[in-house]
């Protein structure tokens, strides 16, 4: 799980995948963010807790710009496992975010945070925080004085398909492969970072073949401009017949070896039962011989 996370963060580091991804989750599919306007934020804050000061990293965060000054912050959190208390870890991240900006003279930024998560099932988990706090026993005249935050959850392997069809990105290829087990309707889509999407691809799939072949699709990559889907299918698909075929040698060979065996057994039994000890000697040293035995008592 932990090094699935890993890799998450790797395909999202790039400014265009996670531009994409606000765009096709939060704007509905809508151009708002572009790459190019996104500056790497700090994933680390720092909260005093059990008596000492201690740092919390968000996954990835990037601001948007105009010109030299901050307008937005946008938080993605990728879950592998959510916890009933999530909502305490938004507040934890954007509480730190907003203290940042308490000191300071420029104007005022907005933080947008959402968490994707890769989980096969859905979660129950409290998405506001009022609810969190209701399920802790927590009197009604006390809860409404408390300033209410809310959590949003993308299912990525549960995404309906017009909001798949929002990415743009390599981050497309991903939720297609997840929600369909294909890769077909992106056929003519480039894909623009090799390595991170086979990387995340594998993660998410444990099939190795998406990785085995980065190697030879960069190789492509740097001969011409991108690399087309329709190629990788092309690669994914030898490489699956490759081994298919090698599997099925391996299968036949084996199958072989015991038939074989097992036909061998039946006639030494025979030639025993018989009391035919020289017959034995031939038949252990000379495969014709062998042969014309088995015809002879009718081993298949």
């Amino acid at each position: 799980m932990a090094e699935k996370d890993i890799t998450e963060k790797v395909l999202m580091s790039y400014a265009d995948v996670f531009a994409d991804c606000v765009n096709a989750l939060v704007y509905d599919g809508k151009q708002r963010l572009r790459g190019e306007e996104l500056l790497a934020a700090p994933t680390e804050s720092f909260y005093y807790g059990k008596g000492k000061m201690r740092n919390q990293f968000c996954d990835k965060s990037f601001y948007r710009m105009e010109g030299r000054q901050k307008k937005v912050q946008y938080i993605i959190e990728n879950e592998t496992q959510l916890s009933r208390r999530q909502i305490l870890r938004k507040a934890s991240y954007q509480g730190g975010a907003y203290r940042e900006q308490l000191e300071q003279k420029e104007p005022v930024y907005p933080i947008i945070s959402i968490v994707l998560d890769w989980t096969y099932k859905r979660s129950r988990i409290p998405r506001r925080l009022h609810r969190l706090i209701e399920w802790s026993g927590v009197y009604q005249e006390e809860a409404v004085l408390v300033d209410d935050m809310n959590l949003t959850v993308y299912h990525m392997r549960n995404l309906p398909g017009e909001m798949r069809e929002g990415f743009t990105s390599d981050m497309g290829f991903v939720v297609d492969y997840l929600n369909e087990g294909s890769l077909e309707g992106r056929r003519e889509q480039k894909i623009i970072h090799v390595e991170a999407l086979c990387g995340m691809m594998e993660a998410v799939t444990k099939d190795r073949r998406f990785t085995e072949l980065a190697g030879r699709l960069l190789e492509r990559g740097e001969k011409k401009e991108g690399v087309r889907m329709c190629e990788y299918l092309d690669m994914l698909e030898a490489r699956g017949q490759e081994r298919g075929e090698k599997i099925g040698q391996e299968r036949g060979e084996k199958i072989g070896e015991e038939k074989g065996e097992n036909r061998f057994a039946k006639l030494i039994n025979k030639l025993m039962g018989e009391k035919k000890y020289k017959e034995i000697q031939e038949v252990s040293n000379d495969k014709g011989r062998r042969r014309e035995l088995y015809r002879q008592y009718g081993i298949l």
